[in-house]
């Protein structure tokens, strides 16, 4: 029987319904991945305002701190007056969510644009992850209590930003979730009002630095216990002669550095676009970790560094000399929880290329060859004494470290030679004492070192090594005005046989003795257009100055010395400043124009005793 063909397929009909539902279909599923992905993104914007609020109200902790929030009474953050072009602006979108607590507490509440806030330090550069700082936010804040309100945050446009939130100045209630994600209307994320009254309030620790073997190593011990609930960061810079460069660190997670470079031209920084593994910077165990995590220090390597920077199109070589000496300051702070600034300060080499060994002062300077050190000390017939009749001075204490680099077997000793001897007007050269100590532990409390053959042996062969020399007070004291003293120091590596080997390293320091007369003297440093004025005291007797300011200028909070209102414009430093010691204190200036080193007159501690010296020492 012959087979029958069917030929029958689907009709014009069928085929248009099956389209259809697959369009429905599609339309649904579009619907809902737009509205996840819009979800998600506002939820990325509500976490950027989160981090402005934060940065913002601990800066604004910090100005109020040192006096230059108050300062500012008739300036920029009360609207009298532009940055950038603008002005602080009230009142505010109302405030509906912190149940009207605010709405009616007789108070000012003034909001500012991204720009203002970049450009007045309400938000300093490196406060915040670059890629949000750059973007376009709204900060609110009350002036006196000197606290932010409410963040408003969007990486469109800012014209949309600003529009969006003028709204909130009618009936409309831009706060809220379902306003900001609304669709057709642009996307806006925010956080304050009742929910910031919940944030954490710590106490960080101050960061330490070092430089060491072309290194420069910030620690951040806040890393310790707290690196995901405190996300703490640290702004490091770097300044030379000619030259000033800022980087960000932060860590993103237990074994990863993340770093914003900034390179300052004029007045302002402007980011380097350095690559974005920045290999130049690595997370490890601090030297007094003694291996253990978690890793809490910043690694950054000078020559990697320069060759990052200098390699981005556009950049010219960078202005530090070879072996300058730079001065280094870090500021902790944090994005996630609310602090207080802590400050940590340094001196150290800018290293263009790392050295298998070399010494580090870990009180002055990072040294690789050669160093000076002024020594300001007494006459020998000083009568001051202490409660038992001894006379009293402090000792030169030069502590030093070395180290080898990661390629170093663990076996390798050092010894060290040293040689001293005087010139100029003859005088009387001290003895000098030598102390070892490791992981930290040697900065003049580690175990004496006796010279065999005229030479001192290390015990410890594997970790970091610090060798401290100890000029006594009273023999320095017997020296003449005017005498040089040279030490010259070389480290030798000690091979199985005990045997010195090669290469070996000399470092040659010069000491330059300055008679004193115990008076005490300070001297004021500044220029017109500087947000500072520098007094640097020295102190020739113990003692805690008070000190007398022109009207208009305030302490810094940066201060390491505790210092106390005690009246009007006159200020009481707390801590007792050792004998022959010398100390500098920032005061921020509310009017940049004034120059205070041309009136000696300006500030005042002749009450305490400390006369204004007529120029720099």
């Amino acid at each position: 029987m012959a087979r029958q063909k069917h030929t029958e397929g689907f009709t014009v009909a069928e085929l248009l319904t099956v389209v259809a539902i697959l369009a429905i279909l599609a339309a649904i599923v579009g619907v809902s991945v737009a509205n996840y992905l819009r979800n998600l993104t506002l939820t990325e914007y509500d976490n950027a305002a989160k981090s402005i609020y934060i940065a913002a109200q601990n800066n604004l902790a910090d100005l109020q701190a040192s006096g230059e929030w108050d300062a500012n009474k008739n300036g920029v953050y009360t609207g009298k007056a532009e940055v950038a072009g603008e002005k602080a602006a009230e009142p505010t979108a109302q405030r509906t969510d912190d149940n009207n607590e605010t709405q009616d507490d007789g108070l000012h509440y003034f909001y500012v644009t991204a720009e203002f806030a970049r450009e007045s330090g309400m938000l300093p550069q490196g406060t915040v992850d670059a890629d949000v700082w750059n973007q376009d936010f709204i900060i609110e804040y009350c002036y006196e209590t000197a606290t932010v309100y409410g963040v408003f945050y969007t990486e469109e446009s800012p014209t949309s930003l600003n529009g969006f939130y003028e709204k909130g100045k009618q009936d409309i209630d831009i706060r809220s979730k379902e306003e900001r994600k609304k669709s057709g209307s642009v996307l806006v994320g925010y956080y304050g009002g009742a929910a910031a009254r919940n944030l954490d309030h710590v106490e960080l620790k101050a960061p330490s630095l070092a430089v060491m073997n072309g290194h420069i190593l910030v620690t951040d011990s806040n890393l310790d216990k707290h690196l995901l609930d405190w996300g703490t960061y640290q702004i490091l810079t770097i300044v030379g002669e000619k030259e000033t460069i800022m980087l960000r660190l932060s860590a993103p997670t237990f074994n990863e550095a993340k770093v914003d470079v900034y390179r300052k031209a004029g007045s302002t920084f402007t980011r380097v676009e350095v690559a974005a593994d920045a290999s130049f910077c690595t997370l490890r165990e601090s030297p007094s970790n003694e291996g253990f995590l978690p890793k809490n220090t910043y690694s950054v390597d000078i020559a990697a560094l320069q060759a990052a920077i200098e390699g981005v199109v556009g950049q010219d070589p960078l202005g530090f000399a070879s072996n300058e000496i730079v001065d280094l300051k870090s500021k902790g702070s944090s994005n996630k929880v609310l602090c207080r600034s802590v400050y940590g300060y340094a001196q150290g080499t800018w290293a263009a290329a790392s050295e298998d060994l070399i010494f580090t002062s870990n009180i002055m300077a990072d040294w690789q060859t050669e160093a000076t050190i002024d020594a300001y000390v007494t006459d020998d017939d000083y009568k001051v004494s202490d409660q038992k009749g001894n006379k009293t001075g402090c000792d030169v204490e030069i502590s030093l470290s070395n180290f080898y680099d990661d390629d170093t077997v663990s076996d390798n000793k050092l010894c060290y030679s040293l040689l001293m001897w005087g010139s100029g007007t003859w005088g009387y050269v001290p003895e000098v004492a030598v102390h070892e100590g490791n992981n930290g532990q040697g900065e003049g409390q580690g175990s004496p070192v006796n010279p065999q053959d005229g030479y001192y042996y290390f015990k410890n062969t594997s970790d970091t090594q610090y060798l401290t020399l100890t000029l006594p007070w009273a023999d320095l004291a017997k020296a003449k005005e005017g005498v040089t003293y040279k030490v010259l120091i070389t480290a030798y590596k000690v091979d199985s046989r005990g045997q010195m080997a090669t290469p070996k390293k000399t470092l040659s320091i010069t000491i330059n003795v300055h008679k004193s007369d115990y008076s005490n003297y300070y001297y004021v440093t500044d220029s017109p257009g500087s947000l500072y004025a520098e007094v640097t005291m020295l102190v020739g007797v113990v003692s805690s100055p008070d000190i007398t300011c022109p009207a208009g200028v305030y302490p810094d909070a940066s201060s390491l010395l505790k210092i106390e209102k005690k009246s009007t414009n006159t200020y009481h430093i707390a801590d007792r400043l050792p004998d022959q010691s010398s100390y500098s204190i920032k005061f921020f200036k509310a009017n940049p124009s004034e120059d205070y080193s041309k009136d000696k007159n300006a500030f005042d501690s002749s009450a305490s005793g400390i006369a204004v010296h007529e120029g720099a020492l």
